[in-house]
């Protein structure tokens, strides 16, 4: 099927950056982009008149976990371990992914990925739905839904264990775990790369750099290279994980990777705010072996996830600062709500705010991080910009609403005031997957109920989860007193 869009605006890819085209054309032709242009004769089988609109490459998000992460939202809020440097690790979110049932985990997922695309999000990067929901029933979820997915098995041989009242540390495994679980993930890679139409891409998960140990790191770089495919692990993402991988390896969780080999042009890293020299860490940079100079000779990609840490009172030293020492950053949705125009906000403005400077995290930057950045995480050149030959997934996105009016750039509109209720159609693989702002895929007002029931019975179950027993009113205490 053939699918025309005549748009005030076309934001487009001239093969060396994006350009802002007037009053432009972009036409479909089956899974990819055909033409870019401001005229075109040809016969189409349907045409999306968008007069007061921009049409957009579809936001890339790096570093979700569909799963789990709607729990968080009412409940992470305002709330937070100051012993642990008010990170929720370890604390509230130990607490509420031990209530999840098995079950909860479906009405999750999808609830998820419909999140994303009503904010234009296209693609995710998708860490720890094939573990709960098994291989068969994710891969299915994705190809229903509509959604174009990176996804893999987890893979550790170490995990946290609680020593006395708030000392975390890494406990060790079996090292064969570990590297069954490299054995799982490769299985998968071979058997669903490339299902749900061409929009499944295999990956390798290893969990966390410290919850996974030196020789496994090795073996996971080099099944990476014989596979050819994305790798995403969390790296400094807490204090706690830095102070401890100084601890055990004498090496920043940055310097650690790089020594192991995993620090490659493949590998996206989930979070990556704690690098020596950030101001929480006091920890010094040392010069010609720093953080920010290895990241930027090992091509890597740091998947900026704003919205989480801004929760606690964090945010990174600085989006602008990263690009500026060459580094590529993408953008990412931790934690509920899953919206990728709502991180692109905060990206911008914790940027702002960490360099004390009104050209910090500019909308340009922002932008390209979530769409050519987000390519780039994931090695694929066919994605993330509109041009000739590249897959067909687009976001349209009304400039003339309560929101965005008035308008005179359209970048700076969806980075500074855009929401959800503006983003009018999602276009993914060439197939239109939410029109005049509905979801086509899923019963979104059927999703709405279940989510609610879902996670309140989760919220119940916190007491016998929790390692003090608190019930879900002591972890995150109500905003006002009930008034009965």
């Amino acid at each position: 099927m053939s699918i025309g869009i005549k748009a005030k605006w076309v934001i487009a890819f001239d093969g060396q950056e994006n350009r802002l085209l007037r009053d432009g054309v972009v036409i479909i032709e089956g899974q990819r982009i055909e033409f870019v242009g401001k005229n075109y004769t040809g016969k189409i089988d349907r045409w999306i008149e968008a007069p007061t609109h921009v049409v957009t490459a579809g936001f890339i998000c790096t570093h979700t976990h569909a799963s789990s992460a709607p729990k968080d939202k009412s409940f992470i809020d305002d709330t937070g371990a100051p012993s642990l440097y008010m990170s929720s690790l370890g604390e509230n979110l130990s607490a509420l992914g031990k209530s999840i049932k098995p079950e909860d985990y479906h009405v999750f997922a999808k609830y998820s990925m419909a999140e994303l695309l009503r904010s234009g999000c296209t693609t995710m990067l998708e860490i720890g739905m094939v573990g709960t929901l098994g291989a068969e029933t994710a891969v299915k979820y994705i190809d229903e839904v509509g959604m174009r997915a990176v996804e893999g098995e987890g893979i550790s041989d170490g995990r946290w264990v609680r020593h006395q009242e708030a000392n975390f540390m890494t406990v060790w495994d079996d090292p064969e775990k570990g590297l069954k679980q490299l054995e799982k993930a490769e299985k998968f890679i071979k058997k669903y790369d490339g299902e749900a139409n061409g929009r499944l891409i295999g990956a390798l998960y290893p969990s966390t750099v410290d919850q996974v140990s030196m020789g496994l790191q090795k073996a996971v770089r080099e099944k990476a290279d014989e596979l050819k495919c994305p790798v995403s692990v969390h790296a400094g993402q807490w204090v706690v994980e830095f102070q401890n991988m100084i601890r055990m390896y004498k090496k920043t969780p940055i310097e650690f990777l790089h020594h192991t080999g995993l620090l490659r042009d493949d590998l996206v890293i989930g979070h990556g705010w704690a690098l020596a020299g950030h101001p929480l860490l006091a920890y010094p940079p040392v010069q010609g072996t720093n953080d920010y100079e290895l990241l930027a000779k090992s091509g890597a990609t740091v998947s900026h996830d704003p919205l989480v840490f801004i929760k606690r009172g964090n945010k990174m030293h600085s989006h602008s600062k990263y690009l500026a020492h060459g580094i590529n950053v993408s953008i990412g949705c931790d934690t509920s709500p899953q919206d990728m125009l709502n991180e692109m906000r905060m990206a911008s403005y914790t940027s702002k705010l960490a360099d004390w400077s009104c050209f910090s995290g500019s909308a340009r930057e922002i932008f390209n991080s979530a769409t050519l950045g987000g390519a780039t995480a994931i090695g694929r050149d066919d994605l993330g910009k509109i041009a000739k030959g590249c897959l067909a997934d687009l976001t349209i996105i009304n400039m003339e609403t309560i929101n965005n009016v008035p308008c005179r750039d359209p970048v700076k509109n969806i980075v500074n005031a855009s929401s959800r209720s503006d983003v009018d159609y999602v276009i993914v693989n060439g197939e239109i997957i939410v029109e005049n702002g509905k979801l086509l895929t899923i019963d979104e007002e059927e999703l709405v109920k279940q989510v609610q029931k879902t996670t309140e019975g989760v919220w119940n179950r916190i007491p016998e989860n929790h390692y003090l027993k608190q019930h879900s009113d002591e972890v995150s205490p109500q905003s006002f007193k009930p008034w009965d």
